[in-house]
């Protein structure tokens, strides 16, 4: 079955809000990962590769959800309210707190609290890792605030996003587990085309969607080939996909040009058409 079969039953249309209006409700719901973030940080195991500090999409709560940390719990954010929830390993919501009037500190300290009253240990002390951060207010002690159309919209690039990737990890064999990255708050699966060499050496495909960043502040769906080709030598891509190439090079799809295709099934068409050429060029160009 093809991609574009598998994912149209179940995409949501994105544009009710566009997506050069996303900036702010995209940074509120970045720092508010970091709580999630800090107990993965403080609680887990460090990982290599650092993903016991990310976390993923449960549909089931419209949330990002933690690592499962000591005392089978998981913290959870609702992307759509910023709302910082504490669950069972099998999502069932046991506590729940709004961020908005908060402070980052505040939403660290509420999950510690919570964590020492559901599984009677030690209260935690919980620490951000010690990446940068896109600069802003909240960082300096400020409250976090809800946009109240921006919020969900999010939220719903970031559910059609986890649907599409996980889609592309169950048909590609060389995928890794779908994870939501705090600190660049991407979403994304790795290709591994190289598993017995050397992760620095191994070639590889990341295939993801990054709400927005310094250099494109909308979100977009990316696949990006390592090691980086050479910019001046890269195949042509279909769905609307173009190259970025200035500090990175990747097959990019604007939530611009996603948006606008007017209906979810030809959201669904745009998009597929762009992942199914940028994964073939990637392959063309790593071969």
């Amino acid at each position: 079955m093809s991609l574009h079969d598998l994912l149209i039953n179940s995409w949501a249309r994105l544009g009710t809000v566009a997506p050069d209006a996303l900036p702010e409700a995209r940074l509120q719901a970045h720092y508010a990962v970091q709580v999630l973030a800090a107990a993965g940080s403080s609680l887990l195991k460090p990982a290599e590769d650092d993903s016991h500090t990310a976390c993923e999409w449960y549909d089931r709560v419209q949330s990002l959800v933690g690592g499962e940390i000591p005392g089978g719990l998981r913290a959870a954010v609702r992307l759509r309210d910023l709302r910082l929830l504490l669950l069972t390993k099998e999502g069932v919501e046991l506590a729940s707190t709004p961020l908005a009037g908060r402070t980052l500190d505040d939403g660290i300290a509420w999950l510690a609290g919570q964590l020492a009253a559901q599984s009677g240990v030690e209260r935690p002390v919980l620490k951000r890792p010690g990446y940068e951060m896109p600069v802003h207010a909240l960082g300096a002690g400020a409250a976090f605030s809800v946009d109240a159309a921006a919020a969900p919209e999010l939220a719903t690039w970031y559910s059609n996003a986890d649907r599409a990737l996980q889609f592309v990890a169950a048909r590609e064999p060389e995928a890794l587990q779908v994870r939501c990255w705090p600190h660049h708050f991407d979403m994304a699966t790795l290709l591994n085309l190289d598993p017995f060499v050397p992760r620095e050496k191994a070639r590889s495909i990341g295939v993801g969607m990054s709400p927005g960043d310094q250099a494109i502040r909308q979100p977009y769906f990316y696949v990006t080939p390592w090691p980086a080709p050479k910019a001046d030598h890269l195949p042509g891509l279909t769905g609307g996909g173009t190259w970025h190439r200035k500090g990175w090079t990747g097959a990019v799809l604007t939530g611009a040009k996603l948006v606008s295709a007017d209906s979810a099934e030809r959201q669904v068409e745009t998009l597929t058409d762009f992942l199914d050429s940028a994964l073939a060029a990637c392959r063309e160009l790593l071969a």
